[in-house]
């Protein structure tokens, strides 16, 4: 056993400090997650699936992104259809249990049914517990880039010879 442990890559401080930042941060996000969908993980999971694969090509076209701030939020045009296949391969859930997941939120109103898969709802950043969430995302996000930008300058030179 001794030597199992003596063969694994050392890890160093910077990477230990990191991560430790990381992963409060991923709890503070999955906290939010879990408050503002009704615990239910899996299906906040392929949700946010789903809306990232419907909006992502629009968030490619300039003509979307660089709306003025008052524009009304994209019309559905702008959300393409996913498959649940896709939504299952991304998100490394079991098929079946996209499929059940995705039913019910379509018979719910939060997704809707297209040919080719199904989509996001235009407007859903406007629902509270989709605009709470999201503000709490990017304020992680934010937080822990200038968190990890800290470690580095805080440990530049340290160690280097």
């Amino acid at each position: 056993m001794p030597e199992q442990i003596s063969q694994r890559p050392a890890v160093d401080q910077v990477f230990r400090v990191k991560a430790a930042l990381a992963s409060m941060s991923l709890l503070r996000v999955m906290h939010e997650a879990v408050r503002s969908y009704d615990g239910d993980l899996e299906a906040f999971v392929i949700y946010v699936a789903v809306a990232s694969g419907s909006f992502g090509g629009a968030l490619r076209d300039p003509d979307v992104v660089l709306q003025p701030l008052d524009a009304p939020p994209p019309p559905d045009s702008a959300f393409r259809p996913v498959s649940r296949r896709a939504i299952a391969a991304s998100t490394g859930l079991p098929r079946e249990t996209v499929r059940r997941k995705i039913a019910q939120m379509i018979e719910r109103g939060h997704l809707v049914q297209e040919r080719g898969g199904v989509r996001a709802r235009s407007g859903v950043l406007g629902e509270r517990r989709n605009a709470e969430f999201a503000a709490v995302l990017i304020r992680e996000i934010e937080r822990s880039s200038a968190e990890l930008a800290r470690v580095d300058r805080m440990f530049e030179g340290v160690g280097q010879s």
